[in-house]
């Protein structure tokens, strides 16, 4: 192994090596490939509409329906009833108070926290514009907040206790949807976390085990930092625990029953993306990061659709080739080479451009060159025009900007903060890894929306890279100094405040992560805004990338958390 300036290394990350035996992923099975399991599937969603129509049509509280509401989105099962939900809450909506929110049913005299906090967010995820305000009405003069809406002589202790702990449940899951600048909704993140971590400490035999659970589980993983198919699977676990949460048992057989056919689905893909990757000969050329399994989990966190199939597997390689391209520029080639590698991409994907390089980097490098060739002819076929120019354009800015981040590394240089994020964003490789999975997954895209997002002219695009970038760089930054690299978000920010201390630093940009992830949320679910299939994807991706960093960085240390999650998404059914 050789470093940028050529000179032999004897460092191999022990966290290179796959973890994921092919044999082993071959040999996965299923029972749920058979038809009959779609068809039950197909059976019950009809019957939970006619469960649905029937709520609708009562005058339902409307905590009612939007447990309902709510129920549906955390078994992973409403992309099946969207119209059921709009028209639920186009009702819960119509009798919002802007000021003081809702009771718990429409001629309640009070309103209510738990309601109030609940609608909020349903609402916000579905882009209908409501304000944080209306959290106000339940503070007291010293800036606590109170518990409204059910009097302390109804359903016993035991009953009180649960209503005070879903109150302050649903307060702390509103304000993981919090825009940037909403002092209101940090107050109830901080008063809820709280509330709920002195809770689960003294909870004794009070509260049911479906409820605690899902205290731990929103303590863990706010909506910034989960996803679909997670979600479902830890709230399959919890409604079971509490048959009583739910109207009708064939909704937790359908949320079942769905996760394993979805599952299926998983697996196909899990392997031919191993195959894939054995295919390639890669790791027997040089040592690598191998991680396409833990990479299809990731696409899985951005499109879980069965139709969005191909753009998962393409997310998949894409970002293991440039985890190659990673290594290779970390690891292996030389400044000169580096430049070499650019220039070839920009000229056309022109290998013959590239020097001096040994022969097993160079099979490397064509490997991942003859990879996006095949994307990019993908995306033109599915676009209805070439393709090409976007992707190398994408391509090339990646290239330029880990080879300015090598060239520093060599020369010593040290970057203000603003210029190694200007560089960083780009190194981070989002442009050509959502370009390429969303020009298979989107509508047609016109120029101009692939400019827009793609190429470095939107602020809803900046801050998806920001925040990648930022994340990594908090739990990094400490192996990157072993790999040689000074520069990172948090030492650049030390250069720039020479009084800062690096706790100081890294407090400083996990808050400006957090405060990054609130103002892309704000972005995304502006009620003006069209939401497009891509935006969809590419915010869901963002919100993996953080799922993956919650215990370190997931992708690099991948053989303990992540990969007991992915067994649970990808491996073991649930027993229906």
């Amino acid at each position: 192994m050789s470093n940028l300036k050529g000179e032999h290394i004897s460092f191999i990350p022990s966290n290179a090596f796959n973890h994921w035996n092919d044999a082993f992923v071959q040999s996965i099975q299923t029972p749920y490939a058979g038809s009959e399991y779609r068809e039950r599937v197909e059976t019950l969603v009809n019957e939970v509409k006619m469960l649905l129509r029937e709520l609708q049509s009562g005058d339902n509280d409307l905590i009612e329906r939007l447990e309902m509401v709510d129920a549906l989105q955390c078994l992973g099962i409403d992309r099946y009833f969207q119209a059921e939900i709009t028209e639920a809450l186009d009702y819960v909506f119509r009798v919002w108070d802007g000021s003081v929110g809702i009771g718990l049913g429409c001629e309640s005299g009070r309103t209510n926290l738990n309601a109030t906090a609940l609608g909020l967010r349903l609402l916000r995820l579905r882009r209908y514009h409501v304000s944080a305000d209306a959290l106000k009405n339940f503070k007291d003069s010293n800036g606590h907040f109170i518990i409204c809406g059910v009097n302390n002589d109804e359903g016993g202790k035991n009953t009180r206790e649960e209503h005070l702990m879903r109150s302050m449940l649903n307060l702390l899951r509103v304000s993981s949807v919090a825009y940037s600048g909403e002092v209101l909704m940090e107050e109830a993140k901080v008063f809820s976390t709280e509330y709920l971590k002195r809770l689960l400490e003294n909870s004794g035999d009070t509260y049911k085990k479906s409820s605690l659970k899902e205290v731990e589980y929103a303590l863990v993983y706010e909506w910034p930092r989960t996803f679909t198919r997670w979600e479902a699977w830890n709230f399959i676990e919890i409604y079971e625990l509490d048959n009583q949460r739910l109207k009708d048992k064939r909704i937790l057989e359908l949320a079942k029953l769905d996760f394993n056919v979805l599952q299926f689905q998983y697996k196909l893909e899990m392997k031919k993306i191993s195959s894939w990757w054995v295919d390639s000969g890669i790791s027997k050329l040089v040592a690598i990061r191998e991680r396409s399994i833990e990479y299809l989990f990731w696409a899985v966190s951005s499109a879980d659709e069965v139709e969005l199939s191909s753009s998962r597997l393409v997310m998949a390689k894409a970002t293991s080739i440039i985890t190659i391209m990673d290594d290779i520029f970390d690891d292996y080639a030389t400044l000169e080479q580096l430049k070499c590698i650019t220039e070839a991409i920009a000229q056309g994907w022109d290998v013959s451009i590239i020097k001096d390089i040994p022969s097993n980097l160079k099979t490397c490098i064509e490997f991942v060159f003859k990879t996006v060739l095949e994307l990019a002819s993908d995306a033109t076929e599915k676009q209805g025009r070439d393709m090409m120019p976007f992707v190398t354009k994408a391509w090339v800015d990646y290239g330029e900007a880990c080879f300015e981040q090598a060239r520093w590394k060599i020369n010593g240089y040290f970057p203000t903060f603003n210029e190694y994020m200007k560089f960083a964003e780009l190194s981070v490789a989002f442009g050509p890894i959502l370009l390429h999975t969303t020009l298979l997954a989107s509508r047609i895209l016109c120029d101009d929306d692939i400019e827009k997002i793609y190429l470095d002219r939107s602020r809803f695009y900046q801050l998806m890279r920001v925040c990648m970038r930022l994340i990594d760089d908090i739990h990094d930054f400490e192996d990157e100094k072993l790999h040689g690299k000074t520069a990172s978000a948090i030492s650049c920010y030390m250069g720039d405040h020479l009084n800062c201390s690096e706790g100081e630093a890294l407090n400083h940009i996990m808050k400006l992560n957090n405060e990054s992830l609130k103002e892309l949320t704000r972005e995304f679910l502006k009620p003006d805004n069209v939401m497009f299939d891509w935006e969809k994807i590419c915010v869901n991706s963002t919100r993996g990338v953080q799922f993956f960093y919650i215990f370190g960085d997931g992708f690099t240390y991948c053989q303990k958390e992540i990969k007991s999650q992915i067994f649970k998404v990808f491996v073991d059914p649930i027993e229906v």
